[in-house]
This record gives structure tokens, C-alpha cells and sequence, in this order.
């Protein structure tokens, strides 16, 4: 009878195969996590570029009809020096990167003189949202 001198278990080629298709299939799986936390980073960006845009758009519809076309006509609020409705400076590192910016301009529609002003607001230099509206006088 002959002896196998093979003995049990994996050799250092089967084992490093192995590792390589493992690596594989968890890519495979982990992908996708990763692009979904990509994708909920910018939705959290984009809800408060909303928030921020609908609340600098309160603020000018909080001010006088007649106020609105001398204070807003050119409007800005950098990165790092934006405004709370009370006047007092959003510090939280959440809105590093944002800026917002108002334009108002009379506009005339059927024969009703109006004020349209236009809320924008972006982060890193990029427009994530605008906001537009018409005030009567």
C-alpha cells in the first residue's frame, strides 16, 4: 500500500486565493454603504440649504414692504458671518461652507407694482438652493 505524503489542510496558495475572493465579496457588500453615506451627507446638506434659504426669506417678509427694495436689493451673508432671525451669528461648524445671498427688484404684474425677491444660498461657492417670491407693496 502507498502512503499519500500529502498532508491535510490548505496550502499557502489555496489560502491566499481564498483571501482574495473574500476580499471581493466584501467590496462587493461594502460599496454600497459607502455611496449611501455619501448620498445622506449631501441630502443633510441640501435640507439645510432649504432651512437657511427659508429662513432668510421670513426675515426679508418680516421687514417693511417698503424696506424691502433698499435693504435686500444686493444682500449677503458670507461663510462664517450668517444671521439668525435675531440678528445673532450662526457659529455651529454645521453651516461652515454655506453663504447665503437675497436680491430684491420691482416687478409689475397685471398692472400691480410688486417686489421680487429671489433668496440663494450655496456652499462651498456652489448653489444648492434658490428660493423666489413676489411681495405686494
Amino acid at each position: 500500500m502507498k502512503r499519500s505524503l500529502r498532508k491535510p489542510g490548505f496550502t499557502l496558495i489555496e489560502a491566499t486565493i481564498a483571501m482574495v475572493i473574500l476580499a471581493i465579496a466584501a467590496a462587493g457588500i461594502l460599496l454600497p454603504f459607502a455611496n449611501a453615506a455619501a448620498v445622506q451627507v449631501e441630502g443633510a446638506r441640501q435640507t439645510l440649504a432649504a432651512n437657511l434659504a427659508s429662513e432668510l426669506m421670513e426675515k426679508v417678509l418680516l421687514s417693511e414692504p417698503n424696506d424691502i427694495l433698499s435693504t435686500y436689493a444686493d444682500y449677503t451673508e458670507a461663510d462664517g458671518a450668517m444671521l439668525d432671525t435675531l440678528g445673532n451669528p450662526l457659529t455651529d461648524s454645521v453651516y461652515d461652507g454655506f453663504s447665503r445671498s437675497a436680491t430684491s427688484q420691482p416687478a409689475t404684474v397685471a398692472s400691480v407694482d410688486l417686489v421680487a425677491v429671489t433668496v440663494t444660498v450655496d456652499y462651498l461657492n456652489n448653489e444648492m438652493t434658490s428660493v423666489m417670491t413676489l411681495v405686494s407693496k
